[in-house]
């Protein structure tokens, strides 16, 4: 009896551990690498690829998902380009906000329109499937399996979109409502004044929650250049763009279900989707090429600038999106 309860406890503890590991928050201290001159890679393999705090050019970063929309100075995020909006008194609300052209504008039906993969040569599933905000070439085996079962769902043709995607999950892709919009320009307004009072705080409260620390970021590094993607803290980025920082402490090599935290180029082969036949190299390549330059899929929408006429849906001009060009030194505030 007393064996079956000590295996019955041990059995909980684990599972107990399990769970802390999956949904606990994890607190600092990590290496903090941002007051000297290491970056992503460096920081890899010096620490055996646990998180590390380093310094982070914004210019560098980009939105998480195929966009390839850049942060920065000079950045036309629709986030940083509505609260600037705001700010000068332009658009004091969603309704007219380049968020709001932005959604508007950007509505690929199918995952394949979303990623600039052509129709044509696209993996059935991507021709099904409604656009996701966490897949891309190098995600993980579960955003295959999502896909799997929305393109299952959409096959069936029952007339109804598929219930597991809700319309606010995507958020680089519209439509979207006016509640979800306002939600989101409040936030950025209110994080905008918080900063500006208080400043960006260089060294979080070890209270906070890991992912509350600092902007996490996954590092994509092709030979000996390295970019990044905004796995969390968006709209800190946008509100420190507009605050005019050129660069800012971020978290690296943070583990979470999107994906791997650091993607090497000349790993293509392996990445889930091109080994599971979604995605062909070249696709897969392209995407990555992509976003590491900050340009934008086929068919995206000019992007809309504070200060200009938001313009109509029928008015848009199909471009690329700006480049971010290289910024100077992080002003006195940072």
């Amino acid at each position: 009896m007393s064996t079956m309860v000590a295996t019955t406890l041990q059995r909980c503890r684990r599972l107990y551990r399990r769970i802390w590991r999956r949904v606990g928050p994890r607190q600092y201290p990590v290496p903090d690498l941002s007051r000297e001159a290491v970056g992503p890679l460096e920081a890899f393999y010096a620490h055996r690829g646990t998180p590390c705090l380093i310094q982070c050019r914004l210019a560098d970063c980009r939105w998480f998902g195929p966009t390839g929309i850049a942060y920065g100075r000079d950045s036309l995020h629709p986030y940083v380009q509505s609260l600037r909006q705001y700010l000068d008194g332009e658009c004091r609300s969603y309704r007219g906000s380049c968020l709001e052209a932005y959604w508007q504008n950007w509505q690929p039906a199918t995952l394949a329109a979303s990623l600039g993969v052509p129709l044509e040569s696209a993996h059935p599933w991507l021709r099904l499937a409604p656009p996701l905000s966490d897949f891309m070439p190098w995600s993980d085996v579960r955003q295959l399996h999502l896909l799997r079962t929305l393109a299952e769902l959409a096959s069936q043709d029952n007339g109804e979109e598929p219930s597991l995607v809700s319309e606010t999950t995507v958020r680089q892709v519209g439509p979207k409502p006016d509640w979800f919009g306002e939600r989101r320009l409040n936030q950025l307004v209110a994080l905008h004044r918080a900063i500006l009072q208080e400043g960006y705080r260089q060294r979080a409260s070890q209270r906070l929650e890991y992912f509350h620390q600092h902007i996490v970021i996954d590092t994509l590094a092709r030979g000996d250049e390295v970019r990044f993607v905004v796995a969390n803290g968006q709209h800190r980025a946008s509100v420190l763009s507009v605050l005019g920082y050129a660069s800012v402490p971020a978290l690296v090599h943070v583990s979470h279900r999107r994906g791997p935290s650091l993607v090497r180029r000349e790993d293509c082969l392996s990445w889930p989707a091109v080994r599971q036949g979604i995605l062909t190299a070249d696709q897969a390549l392209e995407i990555f090429d992509r976003v590491f330059e900050g340009r934008p899929p086929p068919g995206f929408p000019r992007l809309a600038r504070a200060g200009e006429a938001t313009p109509a849906p029928r008015e848009l001009e199909m471009t690329p999106c700006a480049q971010v060009m290289p910024e100077g030194s992080p002003t006195d505030r940072h």
